[in-house]
């Protein structure tokens, strides 16, 4: 079977010390591909692993696609989270790391909707090479403008070779035209790396920052690397960049929380998983990284705060880590209030299309999950696109310097924690993007 079920079987054997199997191996048999065969197949598989099975609404028997099928099955408004992908998508990304495309991801900068801006480059993308830059303001893409843009009229592109050109003014008013064609291209998901000489209490300290997009298994020896580094420049503060990470992997989060906590965190419980009533018997405790583990540990002493910056997209496995560390390490928030996510889910694939529905929600150590509502900021501050991540002059990255040089979050930020935040989605954007709302292992 796939990785992804593989992976479920190691977390499982490390959170119940070898006892019980993987969620899926007790699944029934796929059946055949005919619509009607892969609707009755996807009923069983709802009724027994659905985390809300007792709530499945009657299905559309008349939708078109078996997407809308699976659509109408979820147990809504709760379950805003389950979602279906193509295997084929699924598995570039995931299993190979890749994507097809150009790599930009475009958002409205202002509420009237008059600005459409560059948010985010993949390093590695094409339009990288060619000088797009966060911030560009978007004139055209092949023609199209921005409405048009934002209504979804440029075609998905899934094939190299397709060329796109693509109109941008700069910050200083330059109009410019960026031709490329599309690649397939390594994805990034640790985006940007540094340091910054700052003070704490009137003491220099160094600051580790890091920029970090998606909870990938490939990502995790950048991930190592990034941390060796920050603890050869003997940092004391932690800025971890979550604004623009929609989620990915219960392990991987664990293992990115651990290098954090260090010794601190060491073998104490991470996440509580928990299934349905008809699969109590998967329910795990994800523990954290331990010398013994075979995983390397770069800061031994581990942390006594973290800055992360968040925002409405900062989504499942990036809210897991926020919540896992909370009991043992002070987690200082950023931005904006987080999606709200504590449910995951351990992928399905049939006859090419992978079903994403919830099959757990996650508790940490002290019994704390449900945070449906997100997470609210300390510092509530707006995403600034005039600079580009991990500058030190950046709104966000400012608000976490000073606060950790005051304690404070300063004028350029409202402080305090928010009155009950309502659920929200995250940003739209428009172009290539991770893809949010994940959670899976």
């Amino acid at each position: 079977m796939k990785w992804l079920y593989l992976a479920a079987l190691c977390l499982l054997l490390q959170a119940c010390g070898g006892s019980g199997g993987s969620p899926e191996q007790a699944a029934a048999p796929l059946a055949g591909c005919s619509v009607t065969e892969q609707r009755a197949s996807l009923r069983t598989f709802m009724d027994d692993r659905y985390y809300w099975y007792t709530q499945l609404h009657a299905p559309n028997d008349t939708a078109a696609t078996l997407d809308a099928y699976f659509q109408s099955l979820l147990f809504r408004p709760t379950d805003r989270f389950s979602f279906t992908e193509s295997t084929a998508a699924h598995n570039l990304l995931f299993v190979e790391g890749r994507r097809v495309g150009y790599g930009y991801t475009l958002v409205w900068a202002d509420v009237a909707q008059t600005a459409l801006r560059v948010r985010n480059v993949e390093p590695l993308g094409p339009v990288a090479r060619a000088g797009l830059s966060r911030g560009d303001t978007v004139l055209s893409i092949d023609g199209y403008g921005p409405d048009q843009i934002a209504q979804g009229i440029l075609p998905v592109v899934d094939t190299v070779g397709v060329p796109r050109s693509i109109t941008v003014q700069s910050a200083g008013g330059v109009t410019r035209v960026i031709d490329v064609l599309s690649e397939d291209f390594p994805l990034s998901p640790v985006a940007t790396t540094t340091t910054f000489d700052a003070t704490r209490a009137g003491s220099p300290v160094k600051v580790g920052y890091i920029a970090y997009h998606q909870f990938v298994g490939y990502s995790v020896a950048n991930l190592n690397l990034a941390f060796i580094r920050f603890a050869q420049a003997g940092i004391g503060e932690l800025i971890l960049d979550l604004r623009y990470n929609g989620g990915g992997s219960v392990n991987t989060s664990r293992d990115l929380a651990s290098m954090i906590g260090g010794d601190r965190t060491a073998g104490q419980l991470y996440a509580f998983l928990r299934f349905n009533d008809k699969q109590a018997s998967s329910t795990q405790q994800v523990r954290f990284n331990t010398s013994s583990d075979d995983f390397a540990l770069p800061l031994p002493r581990g942390l006594q705060r973290v800055v992360v910056i968040a925002a409405g997209g900062t989504a499942s496995a990036s809210e897991l880590v926020i919540n896992g560390l909370r009991p043992f390490v002070n987690v200082v928030l950023v931005g904006d209030t987080t999606y709200g996510k504590p449910y995951g889910f351990i992928p399905r694939d049939n006859c090419g299309l992978t079903y994403n529905a919830v099959q757990f929600e996650s508790l940490n150590s002290q019994g704390v999950g449900g945070y449906t509502a997100g997470f609210a900021p300390d510092c509530q501050v707006a995403d600034d696109l005039e600079h580009p991540l991990g500058d030190a002059a950046e709104a966000r990255v400012k608000v976490a310097l000073n606060y950790i040089a005051t304690g404070s979050c300063g004028a350029a930020a409202l402080s305090g924690k928010l009155a009950a935040p309502k659920p929200k989605p995250p940003p739209q954007t428009f172009g290539e993007t991770w893809p949010s709302q994940m959670f899976r292992d």
